[in-house]
């Protein structure tokens, strides 16, 4: 039988390509190796999903060797090489090292890398295992599916990773007998290096040496090499790929990059490898896909929570836009000339939804998120487009464009092999005028929703918007909605009598305050408006009307946001709130518009113990007092809050 060893690559007659030169068809990516290596693996995991797996099962297993599996490990990294003694020297190291480290990317409910296991072996329908472990940038044999990745250029990232350039790769999928078979492999990408006369490309592989290119371990041999080793193994019949990235690069991601940045402990990095899938993959695993991807981490052994719409506010902010584009009643973004719809567009206003993750930072989302995800076909996010910021730092918004079918091609190539941009400068003629559009059309959204088109001071009476616009137009959308009345904890329906005598129904009015202008759900600094006290039509004689004191302000009240204006009743009285939204020019607007909830008053609030009276209604019977008038907010519009006497 023969006995596993390293496979040293010579360079032919006809030439190769260096180990150097795979490692550099990524080129200089802006992301760090271990986002990186998140967006690349899942991508090639999702590709490889089956056609009757509802759930394709992802891992990221960081761990260090115990010490039941060191000798095994050992045994491999000091086995010399066939004809060289290279491999031997290059991971001298790790065969020193008592607990050496490595990163484990496992998918379940995949294809497996299936076909031949020689690169010019004949045409067939599978050639998983020549494209990931023979050849580079090869996509023949692919699913056919919308593609993210299919081991293309992308695979260099699992060897970047790597400190010493080594991947060890166990699959197993069913051949074309219908019977499940298993393969081992180690691949290596160091230096192209001398020995004697012969050169050699510095790719490597560990396995079954034969003349001119090394074979896996077949079946039994191939789970008994992964089972000595510690890599997670099999369940059943199941299918799929464990890769094994080996003493992978843990530089801290967050720090400068230098020679002396530091490294991130194992848990630390499972933390961050966490947040990078949540904020790569969220779009393909939201529970109520069809088909959808399921992530687990792990560090050392112990479970890493994945962050998910359950638990991060502006991922679920996100998840709502996708519902609806997905669903169809997301908006189309189209290109005039020529004309053709682009993809579908939904947002959601946030509110305190603020995002902390150094995985989002590495992908420009921080605070409070103003940004588009794009997505196309595969439904991996490509990358988050950031636009302006509203005027207040807790208020956001969270949108999803997502390509037409039809153009997914289009865009797929004005992305760069690490598929995390559309650049339109790489196509041309109509398909380059699409991409370039797309780009435009997304930044007129953002000026849209950051109220850039419309910061401009709009005078209505005799206050003026502008300022207030800067301050408080942006800030009312809240967690749930865009200002959806919801009944405060302690909240009593009806109307409240206080003091002692009511004022009942049949009571005279007490007039009205002026017009309270402002922007995005706010009463105007000022007192009461126009108008007079006595007299036919008047009202009482010697009863002064309700007054605003100060200026509104911005409360967030059991969870969602709230406009809370200070009303002065100067005596018994019978008051009513009222508010609507007005146009700029200060007419107010007949009709909502679609899909945005009105503005209400959702009750008052007494100061001396914070209770809360529900309704428009307010009776006072006592002597002159303060309270709360309490409005709904409503995103980015303006609002006319007035108080007024009622029989």
């Amino acid at each position: 039988m023969t006995e596993p060893g390293w496979y040293a690559q010579p360079f032919r007659a006809d030439g190769g390509i260096t180990a150097r030169g795979l490692l550099s068809q990524l080129g200089s990516p802006g992301l760090s190796p271990l986002t990186l290596l998140v967006r690349e693996a899942a991508q090639n995991s999702w590709d490889a999903r089956l056609p009757d797996q509802a759930v394709v099962r992802f891992r990221l297993d960081l761990a260090t060797v115990g010490a039941g599996h060191g000798a095994a490990w050992r045994r491999l990294f000091s086995t010399g090489s066939s004809g060289n003694a290279r491999p031997g020297a290059m991971f001298r190291p790790l065969s020193l090292a008592k607990s050496p480290r490595y990163l484990a990317i496992s998918d379940r409910g995949t294809m497996g890398l299936a076909g031949p296991t020689r690169s010019d072996a004949g045409k067939t329908a599978r050639r998983e295992w020549a494209r990931f472990v023979l050849n580079s940038g090869d996509r023949d044999g692919g699913t056919g599916s919308s593609s993210g990745g299919t081991f293309g250029y992308g695979k260099s990232a699992l060897f970047r990773m790597s400190k010493v350039g080594c991947v060890l790769a166990h699959t197993r999928f069913r051949d074309d007998d219908g019977r499940v078979r298993s393969r081992f492999i180690g691949v290596a990408i160091r230096e192209s290096f001398w020995d004697g006369e012969t050169r050699y490309t510095g790719r490597h592989w560990w396995g079954l040496p034969e003349s001119e290119h090394c074979e896996p371990l077949l079946d039994a041999r191939a789970d008994a090499a992964a089972h000595e080793l510690g890599i997670p193994g099999f369940a059943g019949d199941e299918t799929g790929t464990t890769l094994v990235v080996v003493d992978p690069d843990l530089t801290d991601p967050t720090l400068p990059d230098s020679d002396t940045t530091p490294e991130l402990s194992v848990a630390e990095a499972g933390s961050y490898l966490a947040d990078a899938a949540a904020w790569n993959l969220w779009p393909i695993t939201l529970t109520d896909r069809d088909r959808r991807m399921s992530v687990a981490v792990t560090a050392n052994g112990a479970d890493v929570p994945v962050p998910d719409e359950g638990s991060d506010a502006a991922l679920a902010f996100f998840a709502g836009a996708y519902r609806e584009v997905v669903g169809g009643t997301g908006q189309v973004l189209s290109c005039g000339r020529p004309h053709k719809d682009l993809g579908h567009f939904a947002h959601a206003y946030t509110y305190g939804a603020l995002v902390t993750s150094p995985a989002a930072r590495e992908l420009g989302v921080e605070g409070a998120p103003r940004h588009v995800c794009l997505l196309r076909g595969p439904e991996l996010v490509v990358r988050y487009h950031p636009g302006p910021e509203r005027s207040n730092p807790d208020a956001g918004y969270a949108a999803v464009f997502k390509v037409s079918g039809d153009l997914d091609e289009t865009f797929a190539r004005a992305e760069p092999p690490t598929h995390d941009a559309w650049e339109y400068q790489q196509l041309q003629g109509r398909e380059a005028t699409f991409v370039r559009t797309a780009g435009r059309r997304l930044k007129e959204q953002c000026d849209r929703l950051s109220g850039a088109q419309a910061r401009r001071a709009v005078k209505v009476g005799t206050y003026a918007l502008g300022s207030v616009a800067q301050r408080l137009g942006h800030l009312l959308a809240g967690p749930g909605g865009t200002g959806a009345a919801v009944l405060l904890s302690g909240a009593h329906p009806g109307t409240a009598r206080t003091g002692g005598n009511t004022a009942g129904p049949g009571g005279p009015p007490a007039g009205a305050t002026g017009p309270g202008v402002a922007a995005g759900g706010a009463a105007p600094v000022g007192g009461t408006g126009p108008g007079g006290g006595t007299g036919p039509g008047g009202g009482r004689s010697g009863v002064r009307r309700p007054s605003l004191v100060a200026g509104p302000r911005f409360e967030v009240i059991d969870g969602r946001p709230y406009v809370v204006q200070r009303v002065r009743i100067h005596g018994p009285d019978r008051v009513e709130g009222a508010v609507r939204v007005l146009t700029g020019d200060g007419v107010a607007e007949g009709t909502s518009p679609t899909g945005v909830t009105p503005p209400e008053v959702h009750g008052w609030r007494l100061p001396s113990d914070g209770s809360v009276v529900a309704g428009e209604v307010f009776y006072h019977a006592g002597d002159a007092t303060e309270v709360d008038l309490i409005v709904t907010a409503v995103a980015d519009a303006l609002v006319d809050i007035n108080v007024v006497g009622r029989a």
